[in-house]
């Protein structure tokens, strides 16, 4: 049938419109079950044509070869090959990337924005999380978390509209009432879904904690509140319990970190370190907010570390905490 279809496709286009170039892709569609699998396609042609020259054959960049190996011989393919599938569909930078080594070092089993949210949303699906899902984010409020491939706008795109809990570093400092508030809005028997955790930048060059913000000439820290709460406190900057500290966001961080601000110094990758320290912060402060008293739906609890990748890689996400609660 493809044949049949090639055949008479290729009797009826021509390069006549013009210096432009034609691009021919041509294969079988397959349809499979739904809603448990999106439909396949087997590519058999992909070509580009141009008047007066001669056609390119694009077919072999099908064909990723670095995961079509004997793992008899390359036993160590199978840990990448997941890698090396998200870096030719140019979601992940490329395995000869400083970008790669560093975020599979330091992060390893980072994946893409996109590749977590579509995840997310075909397991919970099954739990019955539709369009009357609530989404609640604690996120940091940098304008690099907000970006198109970052997962918490993916997945306010997919879910709809979001109840923002997060304050600088990413921790809930909406609290207790702002869940109660939060909560109380879910549907009857409705499910609530939360993203929530720190952020750090990987640079072009590999460096954690740094990256290089759209119109600036150099790199700058991300997440420059918790490099900055870590640095107060090795220079033993103390944080204020004052009430008329006009700064309590950054308090807080420094408070949580103080304990923690030698041991880090010491590590291989201090930066990566904090962001791994970060998340614990985060997590411990997200879990003293949530609760179950909003009725009888699930609460829904996904949290990890965003990575802000150099432009123009998608953002990554490392992934700590997936589970379902129920009262």
């Amino acid at each position: 049938a493809f044949e049949f279809v090639k055949d008479r496709m290729l009797r009826i286009v021509n390069t006549n419109f013009g210096s432009g170039r034609l691009v021919l892709i041509g294969g079988i569609q397959i349809n499979l079950p739904y809603p448990e699998f999106v439909d396949h396609f087997l590519p058999l042609m992909f070509e580009v044509r141009q008047e007066g020259q001669a056609p390119v054959d694009l077919m072999a960049r099908f064909t990723n070869l670095s995961i079509q190996q004997d793992l008899k011989r390359t036993p160590w393919a199978a840990a990448g090959s997941q890698r090396e599938v998200f870096a030719w569909l140019t979601w992940s930078p490329p395995a000869t990337s400083p970008v790669y080594q560093t975020l599979h070092k330091y992060f390893p089993g980072a994946l893409p924005g996109q590749a977590v949210q579509g995840r997310v949303a075909r397991i919970l699906t099954g739990y019955g999380f539709d369009d009357t899902t609530l989404l609640g984010t604690s996120f940091c409020p940098d304008e690099i978390n907000n970006e198109s491939d970052s997962l918490s706008v993916l997945m306010q795109n997919f879910w709809g509209e979001v109840f923002p809990m997060g304050g600088i570093s990413g921790t809930p400092f909406s609290g207790k009432t702002g869940f109660a508030a939060f909560s109380s809005h879910v549907a009857n028997e409705g499910n609530i879904l939360v993203a929530f955790g720190p952020h750090v930048g990987i640079s072009a060059s590999g460096e954690v904690g740094k990256c290089l913000r759209e119109g600036q000439a150099k790199e700058s820290t991300a997440c420059g509140a918790v490099v900055g709460a870590y640095n107060a406190c090795l220079c033993g900057t103390p944080s204020t319990d004052s009430t008329d500290s006009y700064d309590m966001q950054m308090d807080f961080c420094k408070r949580q970190i103080a304990p923690h601000a030698e041991a880090i110094s010491k590590t291989e990758n201090p930066l990566a370190s904090l962001a791994h320290q970060s998340y614990q912060m985060v997590e411990e402060t997200m879990f003293a907010v949530v609760n179950n008293d909003f009725g009888s739906g699930y609460l829904c609890l996904l949290g990890g570390i965003q990575i802000n990748m150099p432009n123009p890689m998608e953002d990554h996400f490392y992934p700590c905490t997936f589970e379902l609660r129920k009262a």
